[in-house]
């Protein structure tokens, strides 16, 4: 018997697990394999995943979102790309506001995956409504007033982020945990604001996880109004979500630490390269360079590290921040040693506040220098093309 590969993450977990792995970051381009209609040969086509071992909830799953936005930008325009929102916890309170029993919610969760290509509030969304209400009413037997209450969800709840979390709130849903849920997405689409990931964010609560084993947030995001994408009707480009629960399965009661936290995201690689054209197709030149944006004090200053990593990143230059809110120094520099980062960027707030410089620091060659943070790109340009060796720090 031939064992085709199904999905790239699981052989990754099953990875973690045996190398008791804690902190990774890692992406993968493989070819996947589907079944095919009758006994014809598996469809089969290319699938990139990135994924995040450890690190603190949602600051992991907005850097997944932000991965795949700027590669889709590189693309498509910012503007023809959505990005859809949603939580587990959040779902499950709509099942049970609108009566919807735990041993069809699978069914109708697949029904309802059919209006999720559409965007919310949009016409064609709304006018699909009426073939999803047969099914439901005939093939599933819901009743009527619980079908009522699902158009109902899909109407008031479902939008632009800032309106949608409004209206949940005001909701006033009695489970402590459903309200802790709301605050994480609202967490989530404030981080992605700090990356500007703006417009076209939206939160979907109709929409389910597309795997079992995600749990808290899970995100689709969507081709829009492209030459071959009418404006209705979007194109799934990429899922993904928290898994930490797969993790769990697999990990052995043996083991006295507490498994890690695991978030990952799934590209359709083919589809890009079906609807991109080849002229917007950019080359990229990588520094040779591996940075760390750190802080000393200022209470972790997250959103200005977070803000910082966008610039390097823009500038193609590989950086990474420890994904905690208030990671201590030693934390950090563990960090850098485990990556093998040998340049810090140390933030503190002070120097932003008022002189205006950050410290950029070599561990391996122990030297040091203040920089103006608007100069930090063009430093960092000049001292990685002698490895530092030149420059008088």
């Amino acid at each position: 018997m031939l064992e085709l590969c199904h999905e790239l993450r699981t052989p990754f977990v099953n990875w973690v697990v045996v190398n008791q792995v804690f902190s990774f970051k890692r992406y993968e381009i493989n070819r996947v394999y589907r079944r095919a209609v009758g006994h014809s040969t598996p469809n089969h086509f290319y699938q990139g995943d990135f994924d995040i071992i450890g690190g603190s909830s949602l600051l992991t799953e907005a850097e997944a979102v932000k991965v795949v936005m700027d590669l889709a930008t590189k693309f498509f325009h910012p503007s023809a790309i959505d990005v859809r929102l949603n939580h587990t916890r959040v779902l499950q309170e709509i099942w049970c506001w609108a009566g919807v029993s735990s041993e069809v919610r699978q069914s109708v969760a697949e029904l309802l995956s059919l209006i999720v290509s559409s965007p919310p509030q949009s016409t064609k969304r709304k006018s699909n409504w009426g073939f999803i209400r047969r099914q439901l009413l005939q093939d599933l037997h819901l009743a009527e007033a619980v079908v009522d209450r699902l158009q109902t969800a899909d109407l008031r709840f479902c939008g632009s982020a800032d309106n949608a979390l409004a209206r949940l709130r005001g909701a006033v849903f009695p489970d402590k945990l459903a309200c802790k849920a709301l605050e994480e997405l609202s967490t989530m689409v404030s981080y992605l604001r700090t990356w500007s990931i703006v417009n076209n964010v939206w939160i979907d609560v109709l929409m389910p996880p597309t795997e079992v084993y995600y749990s808290g947030i899970h995100f689709q995001i969507f081709l829009k109004e492209h030459m071959q994408v009418s404006a209705s009707e979007a194109t799934l480009m990429a899922v993904g979500g928290r898994y930490d629960y797969l993790v769990q399965q697999k990990w052995s009661s043996e083991n006295r630490s507490n498994p890690p936290g695991a978030v990952g995201i799934s590209l359709a690689l083919e589809k890009v390269f079906r609807l991109c054209s080849i002229d917007v197709r950019p080359p990229r030149v990588e520094l040779n360079i591996n940075v760390l944006v750190c802080s000393k004090g200022g209470g972790g200053l997250l959103l200005e590290r977070m803000e910082l990593v966008a610039e390097l990143w823009q500038a193609n230059m590989k950086a990474e921040f420890v994904p905690l809110s208030d990671p201590s120094l030693t934390e950090q520099y563990e960090y850098a040693a485990e990556h093998d980062i040998k340049c810090l960027i140390i933030l503190t707030e002070a120097g932003l506040t008022q002189s205006g410089l950050v410290k950029i620091r070599h561990l391996e060659l122990k030297k040091e220098r203040e920089v103006e943070r608007g100069f930090i790109i063009k430093f960092l340009t000049e001292a990685s093309s002698t490895q530092f060796r030149s420059l008088s720090i």
